[in-house]
Order: C-alpha cells, then structure tokens, then sequence
C-alpha cells in the first residue's frame, strides 16, 4: 500500500498559474491565460511612431505564460463558468532583475542545445546552442519569472527567449534555485521556517507533493527551536494543504483507474485514500469510486457464480466448470456429457462455458437480463415453487444477452442458439483468407439467417478480436525502453500489404489489466527520421496506463531515413495497416483512435489525418512543418470534423508559419482545432503537454452514424489529392482523377447531404465513380430513397428505389475494414463526373 501512494506523488499532477481569462470550449477543454486578438506593425505617418493594429483575418489567442494557444471563437461555450471548474489559482512568483542585452543578435532556429551550464545565484546560465543553419553559439540565460505554472527565460546576448512549464524541469533544480533568491536565501545558514514554508508551498502548488512532503520533512529535522505565531501558522496551514493534495490526487487516481478498467489497481488506491485529511467532496468522491467498484464486482461474482451453477445444473457435471480468466482464453476442460442431456442442452451449455470462460467485471452487464432471472429461480426453487425459467431458458437468456447486449437477452432456446450460431459464422468469414472461401459461408449465412443486418451489427459492436492475442503467450518480441523503462512493450509484424510484402514492424503496449472484452482507445505514435519508435513510445506510457489507452508506433523511419515523409498516398499504409493489424488482434475502441507525431512524424499524422478523418477520433501533430502548396492549400477543409491538437515551438524551423497559413481558415471556419505555440522553444518532446492531451483526448469520440451528416455552416466538399485518399465517412470515390492546371492542384471533391424524404444530395467533381455507404441510422429504411447528382437525377434514379439492408454488404465491409463501430448495412454505386 505504501508504494501505491509512493508512486502516485511521485507522479504528481501538473501545477497551475496564475491568469486573468478563462475559455471552455464546447466539449469542457480548459485554455486559461490573457486573451487577445493577433496584431501587427503598423506605421502611423502624422506621429512618426509604429503602433500595433488588430491583424485582418487575425486569430484569437490566449496567453497562458509559457505558450500561446490558438482556438477557434466558434467552439467557445458561452455563459458563466460553472463553479465546478477547476481554475488556476494566482501563484506566489519570483523574480530576477534584467540588466538588458549586451547584444541583440538573433538566433534563426534551433537544430539542438549542445551543452548546457549551471544556474549561478543570479539565476544566469550559459549553454552551447547549434543552430539549423549550421552556426553555433555561445549564450547567456537568465531566469527572470518564475511561478509554480511557468519559468521564463531571456538572453543578454541574444535575441532570444524561452519558457517553459515548471514540472518540465527537476524539482531538485528548482528548489535549489528558490534556495538562493534573495527572499528565500539563507545568508547566514540558519533555518528559516517561514522560507522553507514558502519553498514546500511551491512545490504543491508546482504539484510536486512529494517534494513538498520532503521539505517539510527537512525544516523538521533542521529547526529544534519554538517557531513564532506567523511560522507555526504558515506551517500548520501548508501542512494541511498538503493532505488535502494528497487526497485529491488519489482520489483522481482511482477515479482515473476505475474509469481506464484497472480494478485491482483502483481498490490498492482506495486502500490509501486518507478519508482523516480529506475535505467532505473528496471523501465523496472516493466512495463514490468505492461503491462503483463494488457493484461491478458484486454484478460479476453474481454472474459468475449462477452461470457456473447453472452449467454444472444442465449439464449434470457439477465441479466441471473451469474457471478461466477473461482475455487471452484458453481451452476449456475436457468433459463428457451424461448420456440424458439432450442435444439442445449440450448446445447450449458449450455456448454457455465460452460466456463463463470470458466473462469478467466490464462485461457482466450483457448477462443482467439472465442474473436477475436466474435469481428469481433460485428464490423459487428455495421456496419450493416451479420456477418461472426451466435451466434452458436461462441458458439461453445468457447466451442471446452475452452476444447481442442486455437489451437482447431471449429465453427462446432456438433463438439463442440461432444468434451464437450467426456469431460463429461472422467469426469465421472473418478469418477467411479468400473471397472464395468468404462467400462459401456468407451462402451457409443467408441460408440459415434468423437476424435483420442491423441485429448483426450490433452483435459486431461487441465483438472480440477476430484473432485474439493470446495474452499468456505474446507473439512477437519483448523490447525494452532503456534501463529501468516500462515494460510489455513487444515488437510485432503486420499482415503482408502493398509495397511491403513481409508486413510492417511495429511496436505495442497495452494498458495495464488489458483483457479482450473491454473496448479501449488507442494512440498510433509517429516517430521522426533519427529517433527510434521506442523514444516517441516511452514519454507517452505513464498517461497511457493511467487513462488505458493502447500505443502502438510503426517503426516507418527506417523507410524514410534520408528523405523524410514524402506526402505519397501510397505510404498512408504504414499507419493504416498497422491500425488495422492492432484491430484484429486486440480490442480496439474505432470510435476512439488517435495519431500523435512529433517533427516529420506530425507532418506524417497531419497528411494522412486530413486523407483518412473518417479514422480518427483526434490527430496532435507535435513541431509539424506541413506542406502548403500542393497539400494543405485544398485538403485543410478536410478537418472540417476531426479535431486537431497542435504543439510547437516558436524556434521549430518553419512550423509556426506553415500552421498559422492552415489556422487562419481552421479557426475562421470553426473547425475543432486548438494551436499551442511554445515561447523560445525548439523542435521537441514538450513533457508538460502529455497530461494536457490526454485531458484533450478524453472529450473526444469519432463523429460517426447520422452526426457526420451534421454539416453546420461550413458547407464545403471533400478533397481528394490523390486517388488514395478516396473515403470520407459515408462517401467513397471509387475513381477519382485530381490533376493539375498551370502547375497548380486541381482537387477531385465529393460532396453529399441527405435531406427529408430520404433524398440523397450528392455533388462531384473529377469523379467517374461514387459509393455511398448507408448506416442503420442514416435513411429510413422503411421508405424508399431518392438520389440526386450533380443538380440531375442520375441514370438508373428517375424513380425512388426502395433499399435494403445487405447482409454481404455488412459483413465484406466489416473484413476490409475492421471497424466494429461504423458499419454500413448496404451502399449506391454512381456514375460520377469525369
């Protein structure tokens, strides 16, 4: 228990500074510094004088100390800020005097710090700076603010600032700083109460609560004598203060695990939970957690205990259950059944010993149904009554529920067999290697078909992988992230795929207590050209486990070591086939897939993100350089619905300026994109940023279904560079011909609405062929649909067609893909322009 807590306040949660505005986007996201609106130089001729103007087309910006951040006034919630919302407190800062430059030579940007010095008791440093064009320099730092938020830094010698976020940097090196300003120093080497009070409040309020802990610790150990009233008080009050931040961190904590499926780990957290320190909310809060938990462990040991009985009831083995964990499987024992048992209950019980085998807290809820009624028997039986349910009855509640979710829970034993028999044949047309062999068990399928397609994708909704990983044999090879890194990082090989025809190497970690029945988000790592997948892996692991997120990195660099990303559609396969690899052999949330790279790796993320939105629930391009011309000039308007994080620098070479051409019409538009631009900074792994992500991450989901025809004011088309990047949610150009005229892009575009009355407002251009995929909830399938292309009724359309949902449509749609989330009951094939 006591290394539970341990590793919690190491941790830690990012401290906050101090700031006059605050903007809540539309899903909660919390950007909090001094807003204002971009300016420029303007020189006024009658005073002589250059004055700051507001900028034409000019974006908002808020000014959070160490960085600027860029969003959009159209994703603003309006109103009052709910008293619920955490906001940063104003934080105690220190200061140094800037004497001034001794020379204002500038620095173009920064390739890399080659060697940096030590803080003197001035606060002043030297480092050794290489520049991209390949100078170098020599320069002087001096910290000149520094807050619990925030540290700024400016040179003498050069034109240059740097900011960064206080937890960026060591708490030992902060804390030694603080020791030797002047109204924190201790000239004469004697402990001073009310300044070691003053260093501990610091570091909490910098969210460095072990630090904290450990100063109060030290005066302790260094002051023997009385403390007067003003120290004993402070002293007192910090101390109390920090037991509150210890409880509000594990209380986080747990909620955190409980939320990410970690239950073990969140009883260890609750174990520790100090309910004498803790304000009434977080005690709340902590049972809150606490009866959660237990619920779903009470719903699970309950599930577990009727079903195993009920088995041994049916199949008149009593202690012939075994008890399997869930994820990874494992065949299950051997047994003979008794000659009496009808074929029926043999069915029946073989599909109940799977459900048994695989059940576990995040699925006892698909079996409800059955427990509640499986209870009421055994209250009947115990009350010597016939009960409502013969045992095949209640099989079948738990089979038909276990498969299609609670709400389809049928005691009708012909029925649930029909549905786990529909279960087995989609498995397997999955795992079929030919089309041949496919369409053999799609005939058996439609032959013996009991459920409409839309009961079929729901059953896909929940399904397992369709090759599973066996959890207690990983395939592929253990890696380990330097000395004391994490570990269940393996290496792995995709499927063979175009260009690369052994498969693609990538990397993968799973969340801790990752099990195959639970959905879990995943975040597809980009690395850049001289930086092993392994580097852009490690930084991401400690927010991944704690919000139970699955990574995985394509090792792509080794490809691309001297050009870098080429912008070529053909290569969008080393992300796409690596998610679609990860996809079939581990639980993947489609709704919830999101692409992170740093440097070319963002650039990576940003093309095919924009070539692919209908991927990803969310791209963080970190220190892009996007291409304008011939790329982001036309395909910016396909982040009309995928949200974009960016985080850069503003000595990142040309990323500021490349991004700020693509966020002038993002952020005028409104699209869901947020900008933060670090102060002084270069191209980097910006560590304080990873918490502020997955907080990001967290309010994200894919638009999919009927919301993706949710167009808004931005009413523009799809834009298509390539014949690759040929699908966009519910519209696919099966040819689509961009070009070029004059030596400029000339985009292929589709367009599509679907209006009342099931019509079908479809509009292309450069496009010979259109499908358009149909989900459960975008037409009325009841009523016949209307088409209308291009302003004309295209050929084959002069009257409405009736359409109907396509079993073979659904299921070839679903191997090609592997998106268990957004599922296509049928598609229109078109004839578009050329």
């Amino acid at each position: 228990m006591r290394f539970v807590l341990s590793a919690v306040l190491l941790v830690g949660a990012c401290g906050l500074g101090s700031a006059a505005d605050v903007v809540i986007l539309k899903d909660g996201f919390i950007i909090q510094g001094t807003v204002r609106k971009e300016s420029e130089p303007v020189f006024d001729k009658a005073s002589g004088t250059t004055v700051r103007i507001v900028k034409a087309n000019g974006l908002d910006m808020i000014d959070e100390g160490p960085k600027v951040t860029i969003f959009s006034t159209h994703a603003k919630q309006l109103g009052e800020i709910s008293p619920d919302i955490k906001i940063r407190p104003d934080y105690k800062a220190y200061t140094t005097q800037f004497p001034g430059r001794k020379s204002d030579q500038p620095i173009s940007s920064i390739a890399a710090i080659v060697k940096t010095g030590e803080f003197n008791a001035k606060w002043v440093r030297t480092i050794n700076v290489k520049e991209t064009t390949g100078g170098a320099n020599v320069v002087d730092h001096q910290i000149t603010y520094m807050d619990p938020y925030y540290i700024y830094i400016v040179s003498a010698t050069h034109r240059w600032r740097g900011t960064y976020r206080t937890t960026e940097w060591d708490p030992k090196t902060v804390r030694k700083l603080l020791s030797t300003h002047p109204e924190l120093a201790e000239p004469d080497g004697k402990c001073d109460p009310l300044k070691r009070v003053a260093i501990g409040k610091f570091m909490l309020d910098a969210g460095w609560l072990q630090s904290a802990k450990d100063e109060m610790d030290r005066l302790r150990k260094d002051f023997t004598g009385e403390m007067n009233k003003e120290a004993k008080a402070a002293h007192e009050k910090l101390l109390k203060e920090i037991d509150q931040a210890v409880a509000e961190l594990v209380v986080r904590e747990a909620e955190l695990a409980l939320a990410a499926g970690r239950y073990k780990y969140t009883a260890e957290v609750l174990a520790v939970f100090p309910e004498k320190n803790a304000e009434p909310k977080q005690v709340a809060r902590a049972a809150k957690v606490g009866a959660d938990l237990k619920t779903g462990q009470e719903r699970y040991t309950a599930a577990r205990r009727l079903l195993g009985a009920l088995i041994e009831t049916v199949s008149g083995a009593r202690g012939a259950v075994p008890f399997v964990a869930a994820g990874g499987g494992g065949a299950m024992a051997a047994w003979a059944p008794p000659k009496e048992v009808s074929a029926e209950s043999l069915a029946l019980v073989d599909a109940a010993r799977y459900v048994f085998a695989e059940l576990h807290p995040d699925s006892a809820l698909r079996i409800e149904t059955f427990v509640t009624l499986a209870a009421q028997a055994e209250r009947e039986r115990a009350a010597n009554k016939e009960p409502t349910k013969t045992p095949n009855e209640l099989l079948a509640t738990a089979i038909s529920g276990w498969v299609t979710g609670r709400n389809g829970a049928n005691p009708n034993t012909e029925i649930a067999l029909k549905i786990w028999a529909a279960r087995d044949l989609i498995l397997a047309h999955q795992r079929g290697d030919t089309v041949a062999g496919r369409n053999e068990l799609l005939k058996q399928f439609k032959k013996n078909m009991v459920l409409e397609p839309q009961q079929l994708a729901q059953i896909i909704s929940l399904f397992p992988p369709v090759d599973p990983e066996d959890l207690a044999n990983r395939s592929g090879k253990a890696v380990e992230l330097g000395k004391g890194g994490p570990t269940g990082v393996y290496r792995r090989k995709s499927a063979p795929v175009s260009g690369y025809p052994t498969g693609i190497d990538y990397l993968v970690k799973l969340p801790p207590e990752y099990h195959h029945g639970r959905a879990y988000p995943i975040i597809i790592a980009l690395t850049a050209p001289g930086i092993d997948a392994e580097q852009v892996l490690a930084p991401l692991m400690t927010e991944a486990d704690k919000n139970g997120y699955i990574v995985i990195a394509p090792e792509w660099v080794s490809h691309f070591e001297k050009t870098g990303w080429q912008w070529r559609g053909e290569d969008h396969v080393l992300v796409t086939a690596t998610l679609r690899d990860a996809v079939r052999h581990f639980t993947v949330d489609n709704d919830r897939v999101f692409m992170l790279g740093v440097g070319d790796g963002g650039n990576m993320a940003m093309d095919i993100g924009t070539s692919h939105p209908d991927l990803f629930a969310g791209v963080i391009p970190i220190a892009p350089i996007p291409k304008w011309q011939g790329q982001f000039i036309e395909s910016w308007r396909n982040a009309q619905k995928l949200p974009f994080y960016v985080v850069t620098g503003e000595m990142a070479g040309q990323s500021v300026t490349a991004m700020r051409n693509i966020f002038e019409p993002w952020t005028r538009h409104g699209f869901p994109a947020v900008m933060s631009v670090y102060k002084g900074r270069a191209v980097e792994w910006y560590s304080a940023e990873a918490p502020v992500m997955f907080d990001w991450m967290s309010r994200k989901k894919r638009i999919n279904g009927a919301a993706t025809l949710a167009l808004g004011t931005y009413r523009q088309p799809w834009v298509m560079l390539r014949e690759s990047d040929s699908r966009f949610y519910w519209l696919q150009a099966d040819k689509a011909n961009p070009g070029q005229s004059g030596g400029a892009v000339v985009a292929a575009t589709i367009q599509g609405d679907i209006r009342g009355n099931n019509l079908l407002d479809l509009k292309t251009f450069r496009v010979q062929r259109l499908s358009v995929w149909l989900g459960a909830d975008m037409i009325d399938w009841a009523k016949p649909v209307r088409v209308q292309l291009n302003g004309r009724t295209p050929e084959g359309w002069n009257k409405p067609k009736a359409i109907e949902p396509d079993v073979e449509v659904l299921l070839e749609d679903y191997f090609q893909r592997g998106d268990r989330r957004m599922l296509f009951l049928n598609k229109i094939e078109l004839t578009g322009t050329p």
